[in-house]
């Protein structure tokens, strides 16, 4: 699989397509469709994340309107990032926890279908419509199995016509939503639940029950109708990419503990609401987004949250936390950028040789120094060129004040 991108006027709308000109998802063809929609006419330069468990694909700056995290691939959330809003709670309590501002603006932006494609009308004697994940299509069989392979316009159409969708496709289970068809999910087979229970947790109903054949969906009846503002996902839209204002992206990391303790908070709430009685699914969608947040480096969130802003650093600890981070980490340009700026506006007082190397940009050498590839006074030397000399101070010394006293 790929995961190219589509300019729109200008602005980079990547997407998930499969290898070798196999057909495509329909779900994952609606991001571009939505994003073309609401679009103005001027130029833009940016990378747009919309539709879809998307965010592994996102590079430093992107922004992010209204994608979610998938939980069943290796996740490196990137930084910066500009959320506009996110596909639900979860996806946002892993934002936080890795230190991204994430507003609390939830559901998939293909619930605006209705709104932006009026002409889609309902095709169907209003019966039950199944449809699978794209990658268990043998799963179900029958006269009422829709593939989700095909034109979003068209599938829109279908489940717009129905009378009852059933489905492990999350974006069936969204347009069901979006045209107000009663639906019920499977038990996903192939996906993991973390992007299932985000949308229902960002659509007011955390505690759904899953499905675990289309018999047992038939019994269950439908789930509850979706509780969601879908004109705050249009009033979230960024229009501004396409008119030349978008904001500079905050590189700070400043306010890295404050997000992490939101983050603790978000997920209380969602344990909260989904209960005791908490479906398996649900339980699985829960501890993935702890682990997610969980895979930074120890070293790197205890320099991100030490050196954040209304904290007051210890130097010894800081300092120990870089070695460690240094001697465990790869070179990697973007996390040791991030790390740099944190040390520097910590300041530099009391810290080590290779925490004030590291905080001057020169992390190469601070990393060689702390696997012993170079000396203290390698740093030392560097930091006689790059760090400036105190300045004079203008208060009047110690001896001076006593010359004067006795005087």
């Amino acid at each position: 699989m790929t995961f190219p991108d589509e300019v729109i006027a200008g602005v980079r709308v990547p997407h998930w397509v499969p290898d070798d000109d196999a057909p495509r998802n329909f779900g994952d063809e609606i991001g571009p469709q939505l994003v073309r929609a609401l679009a103005g006419d001027r130029p833009g330069t940016a990378r747009l994340l919309s539709v879809g468990s998307v965010l592994h694909f996102a590079a430093p700056g992107d922004v992010v309107w209204g994608a979610g995290i998938n939980g069943k691939v290796r996740q490196r959330v990137r930084y910066p990032l500009d959320v506009r809003s996110v596909r639900g709670p979860l996806t946002r309590a892993i934002l936080l926890g890795h230190g991204v501002v994430a507003p609390a603006v939830y559901g998939d932006p293909a619930l605006l279908f209705p709104t932006l494609f009026p002409e889609i009308a309902p095709e169907g004697s209003g019966g039950m419509l199944v449809m699978p994940n794209l990658n268990e299509l043998d799963r179900v069989t029958g006269d009422e199995v829709l593939s989700p392979i095909g034109d979003p316009g068209a599938i829109a159409s279908r489940i717009a016509g129905s009378g009852f969708v059933v489905a492990s496709s999350l974006h069936a289970l969204v347009l069901a939503d979006a045209y107000g068809i009663p639906s019920r999910p499977l038990v996903p087979a192939a996906e993991h639940p973390l992007k299932y229970l985000d949308y229902y947790a960002g659509t007011g109903r955390p505690n759904v029950a899953f499905a675990a054949t289309v018999d047992e969906a038939i019994a269950l009846g439908p789930v509850a109708s979706a509780d969601v503002d879908v004109d705050a996902i249009a009033r979230a839209f960024p229009h501004d990419l396409w008119g030349g204002s978008a904001g500079e992206r905050d590189r700070s990391s400043s306010d890295y503990s404050a997000r992490r303790r939101e983050s603790w908070r978000a997920r209380e709430s969602l344990a909260l609401a989904v209960g005791r009685d908490a479906s398996d699914s649900a339980a699985q969608a829960l501890l993935r987004v702890d682990q997610l947040i969980a895979e930074q480096s120890a070293p790197l969130v205890s320099i991100l949250e030490q050196c954040s802003s209304g904290t007051a650093p210890d130097a010894d600890d800081v300092s120990t936390a870089v070695r460690d981070f240094l001697i465990g980490s790869d070179p990697h340009g973007e996390t040791d950028a991030r790390v740099s700026r944190a040390l520097r506006r910590a300041g530099s007082e009391g810290l080590s040789v290779i925490a004030r190397v590291a905080a001057t940009g020169k992390v190469s050498l601070a990393r060689d120094i702390a696997r012993g590839e170079k000396t203290d006074d390698d740093g030392r030397a560097h930091l006689a060129e790059s760090e400036p000399a105190p300045e004079p101070s203008s208060a009047p010394g110690r001896l001076a004040r006593i010359i004067r006293r006795r005087g």
